[in-house]
């Protein structure tokens, strides 16, 4: 069962023969080197005890919530491309002021918990992302009005009722919410970070107490060992055990996870500072943008726009860099093109980027 917050400005609900022209490639310098958000300035989002419910107590089922971050990279909740550099963006990391389990089992505690409430919360994080709105191309120009969006969040949650140590599976939260853009607004993305992620976290706890207290007695309950088994196995694909990488061309998001490409005829082909992707065939080769990625052996590379970005990872979790704008990049237009890009990330359960 999902629960989707109603009490929002707007919102979106999603529910994701070796031929290698080596020289070429492995000579060719990317155009963004990989980084290390680590090294970004952070910026703290604050949960707010004014954006809470008021009388949000009077009706919790819960006497405490416990947060269980099982994110594929718990030490940020988000980055952020501050465009006012004349050279450059200005990248942040979005952070809270403590561990994320922490900041939101605090927050929830302090508003939405009643010391009689029948059961306890244990909310397990699956995904917890703070961004600039950022679609390609194509998408902007069948939904255009996709162009108004300003900021997103992007929160997946389980939610449990637990009781004499097991727990009862209440629903899964899964919901992207976003802002307008506005002309005339001199508000900070931070401050409607601010305000927006506290609703949401009021709209999951609401939800959760309603349903807890329609829950029938008998219902199942899991131990909570089997829940942190269950989460912990997320994080067993083959691309994370460390062994080493297989070289070729990625079909599909599974087959990234399993370290097992299965496209091993191709070519990558450098236009200006843009690494290309042609499939090989016996009539010969073909442009190809529908690809998951590629792997050189050393490097993971994913496709977006039609174009092989060069990923990183931190965590559990892959970044890349990419631009809005394909094609060959002149001398002229470096600048343009560097303060354009964005920082992606994949969502390791379903593969979407975002």
């Amino acid at each position: 069962m999902s629960i989707y917050p109603i009490t929002m400005k707007a919102s979106l609900f999603i529910a994701c023969t070796l031929f290698i022209c080596s020289s070429a490639f492995s000579q060719a310098k990317s155009y963004f080197p990989k980084p290390s958000l680590s090294t970004l300035p952070s910026i703290t989002i604050h949960l707010h005890e004014e954006d809470a419910p008021a009388q949000a107590t009077t009706r919790s089922s819960f006497t405490h919530f416990e947060v269980l971050d099982q994110r594929p990279d718990t030490a940020r909740i988000g980055v952020h491309t501050n465009k006012s550099s004349v050279r450059h963006p200005r990248d942040r990391q979005l952070v809270f002021d403590k561990p994320a389990n922490t900041a939101i089992e605090s927050w929830l505690n302090q508003h939405f918990t009643k010391s009689d409430g029948p059961y306890t919360a244990l909310i397990v994080l699956r995904t917890l992302w703070l961004s600039d709105a950022k679609y390609l191309k194509e998408d902007l120009k069948r939904y255009p009005g996709l162009q108004l969006e300003r900021t997103h969040i992007r929160l997946k949650a389980e939610v449990y009722a637990g009781r004499d140590g097991n727990y009862m599976p209440i629903f899964r939260f899964d919901t992207l919410f976003y802002t307008i853009k506005s002309v005339y607004s001199i508000r900070s993305p931070y401050t409607d970070w601010d305000e927006d992620l506290a609703a949401l976290l009021a709209n999951l706890a609401d939800s959760a107490s309603a349903i807890a207290s329609r829950k029938q007695a008998g219902s199942l309950s899991i131990p909570l060992a089997a829940i942190h088994e269950f989460n912990a196995s997320r994080f067993d694909p083959p691309i994370d055990d460390n062994a080493p990488l297989t070289p070729g061309v990625y079909a599909s998001f599974e087959e990234f996870r399993n370290n097992t490409p299965s496209i091993q005829n191709f070519e990558i082909k450098r236009e200006g500072t843009l690494h290309l992707l042609y499939i090989t065939e016996p009539g010969g080769s073909y442009y190809s943008h529908d690809a998951w990625g590629y792997c050189d052996g050393k490097n993971i590379y994913v496709m977006r726009d039609g174009i092989l970005r060069l990923a990183w990872k931190e965590g559990k979790a892959y970044y890349f860099y990419t631009t809005p704008v394909a094609g060959s990049i002149s001398p002229g237009l470096v600048a343009v093109e560097y303060r354009n890009r964005f920082i992606y990330t994949v969502d390791m359960d379903t593969g979407i980027i975002y």
